[in-house]
């Protein structure tokens, strides 16, 4: 959960722009949009986005390119060029790995950080139209333009089973518990059980849908053609209220939704949306069962065509990175505590080592030792030579041993001979 002017919201146009916009709050206490960045990297209009945990912004256009961006340190990475055809899908699984769904009928999966292709899912005759990864990151979803449905085992990255819908879908999403998914198709949406692919829940519009994004476990906001965002409960098909983009004053100044983004921000969501006139409306909303309520915080006109959206936290990144300087900080300690230790160790050993060296020096010079000790007279070099003779002499005639074998007559009448 973060702070409203810790939010920061990307918006992807027409114009091939990229624009930043942070909440600030005025001396009077309202908040406001201002801008944070531009980037026109891109040679297109823009068609999705997307931004990671740790603030990697994704972003790709007709001109089939995808192009990276650093949101904390506001700079342009690169870009990947290893689809044929426009990317309509991207989405990340964590801050690990991104995947990528484009209209030459390919998935691919991305690592972050380095960028490098992990592997290509081929499975789709036609355009990929969405992509979802389930919350345990082994399995993924699809959908294509030709009606296919495909279920991707993302361990091995084979495909794992295909259908076809009744129409094309538009965007497949998971529920944050991964036991539902959901499929939105051009006027309604269809919520299906993953265990047996069974639909639990349909809802019906009398209008085009162009964007839907969960606000909560079972909660989702869809937004299109109706100028309008309705809040519902995606297990029961209840709709729970209707946001009204309007400008304040102005009953005539509205469009058509164009993209739906949603954060928390404290006990409420933010339900952040951009119209295609490039109108940005942003709702504070709280569900539970007490209260159900909304309000309109900011209108903002930013005089482009709006295409994409995504919503950055930047509270989300400074407490990951407290956490990893904290893990860090306490790796250090730990290491710092047993080095101690260890030079403690060291240190007891060799005073020890010392003190038993000091011992046998005393053992050795003890006057007790040198007295009871017998000390040898020298020998004159006579008295040596005839010590060596003698025990040569009894080295011969000494007996063989039990093991030795038996002399023969001949060796027993050299040895006679020798001796004599």
């Amino acid at each position: 959960m973060v702070d409203m002017d810790k939010v920061e919201i990307v918006v992807g146009t027409y114009e091939n722009l990229i624009l930043g916009y942070h909440i600030v709050k005025n001396i009077k206490g309202d908040y406001n949009l201002d801008v944070s960045f531009t980037d026109d990297s891109h040679r297109g209009a823009l068609r999705c986005m997307s931004v990671s945990s740790n603030g990697t912004l994704v972003s790709s256009s007709t001109d089939d390119s995808i192009r990276l961006h650093s949101l904390t340190k506001r700079k342009d990475i690169g870009g990947l060029f290893e689809h044929t055809g426009t990317v309509n899908s991207i989405s990340f699984y964590g801050s690990s790995h991104m995947f990528s769904g484009s209209e030459d009928g390919t998935i691919c999966i991305w690592k972050c950080r380095s960028w490098e292709l992990l592997r290509t899912l081929k499975g789709h005759k036609a355009y990929v139209t969405a992509m979802s990864v389930h919350p345990s990151g082994k399995l993924g979803l699809s959908a294509g333009s030709d009606k296919s449905f495909l279920t991707w085992d993302l361990v091995t990255g084979k495909l794992a089973f295909q259908r076809k819908l009744k129409e094309m879908a538009q965007n497949v999403l998971f529920t944050s518990e991964g036991d539902h998914y959901v499929l939105v198709y051009q006027k309604n949406i269809e919520v299906c059980s993953l265990e047996d692919t069974q639909t639990v829940q349909e809802i019906s519009t009398n209008w085009r849908i162009n964007s839907v994004c969960f606000v909560d476990k079972e909660i989702v906001a869809v937004g299109g053609e109706d100028k309008s965002v309705l809040i519902v409960n995606v297990l029961s098909g209840d709709i729970l209220m209707t946001l009204d983009c309007l400008k304040p004053g102005d009953s005539n100044f509205n469009s058509r939704v164009r993209c739906v983004c949603c954060t928390k921000s404290g006990d409420a969501t933010l339900v952040i949306v951009g119209m295609a006139n490039g109108n940005i409306a942003i709702f504070k909303v709280i569900i539970n069962q007490e209260l159900s309520k909304s309000e309109l915080v900011i209108f903002h006109e930013t005089k482009v065509r709006l295409t994409c959206m995504a919503v950055h936290n930047v509270m989300d990144i400074k407490i990951k990175e407290e956490k990893q300087s904290e893990s860090v900080g306490l790796k250090r300690k730990i290491q710092q505590r047993s080095r101690e230790k260890k030079d403690k160790k060291e240190t007891l050993e060799v005073q020890t080592d010392s003190a038993d060296d000091t011992k046998e020096d005393n053992i050795q010079t003890s006057p007790s030792e040198h007295k009871n000790k017998k000390i040898r007279k020298p020998q004159s070099p006579d008295q040596v030579t005839k010590k060596r003779k003698l025990d040569a002499k009894q080295k011969k005639t000494s007996k063989p041993k039990k093991d030795a074998k038996p002399l023969s007559r001949n060796e027993k009448h050299k040895r006679k001979v020798n001796n004599k």
